[in-house]
């Protein structure tokens, strides 16, 4: 009985540790698998382009270090011109200028069907609420965009997965055959005899 009680109380200390030493953890849906669907932005320059990507999270637990692959694909670009993918508040703690600063994830020149994509492994995404296709450099005009806001041009879904603060569960085997399923099989489960 005590040392269940010692049990559960260094149990609650190291959650109540963890929570004290990890706060940035609190807002970490976003590590996970990101499902970008990409809209028109607001006065979008080409209305009719079309866009989606992934953004993955791929662990670690520092914020400085966390591990991160991107993959993005668009249609409806104009041929030849360039394009950059930025993300909103990839740095910096809450509140500070960083939190809400546009950074470049990657670029791409659109090919001559009007098509184009790019895929980037980086360190570091503090947050991921906007992400736009913008027309040249990451200060150019919009042209797509993915958001977690309901109010706001495309979607960003979150999608656990093994490297998440809380994981998906790892892939079972396959489900065990139910008696009567064979020709040989049994009416009753064998158990094992140990001798």
């Amino acid at each position: 009985m005590v040392r269940a009680l010692f049990r559960g109380f260094v149990l609650i200390a190291m959650v109540a540790a963890g929570l004290a030493i990890d706060p940035w953890r609190a807002n970490a849906e976003h590590e996970s698998t990101n499902v970008l669907t990409f809209a028109s932005a607001t006065d979008a320059p080409l209305p009719d382009a079309t866009g989606d990507g992934v953004i993955e999270f791929n662990g670690l637990t520092d914020p400085q270090a966390t591990r991160w692959t991107a993959t993005f694909s668009f249609a409806g670009l104009e041929p030849g011109a360039s394009y950059t993918v930025v993300v909103q508040g990839r740095f910096g703690d809450d509140g500070t200028t960083d939190a809400t600063a546009w950074t470049p994830i990657c670029a791409f020149q659109a090919g001559a069907g009007g098509i184009g994509g790019c895929w980037h492994y980086f360190v570091e995404l503090r947050r991921l609420g906007v992400v736009q296709l913008r027309q040249g450099d990451g200060d150019g005009l919009p042209v797509l965009q993915a958001t977690r806001a309901a109010d706001q041009p495309g979607i960003i879904e979150s999608v656990p997965n093994p490297f998440s603060p809380a994981p998906t569960p790892a892939p079972t085997t396959s489900p065990v055959a139910s008696p009567g399923s064979g020709s040989d099989a049994d009416p009753e489960p064998r158990r094992p005899s140990f001798h």
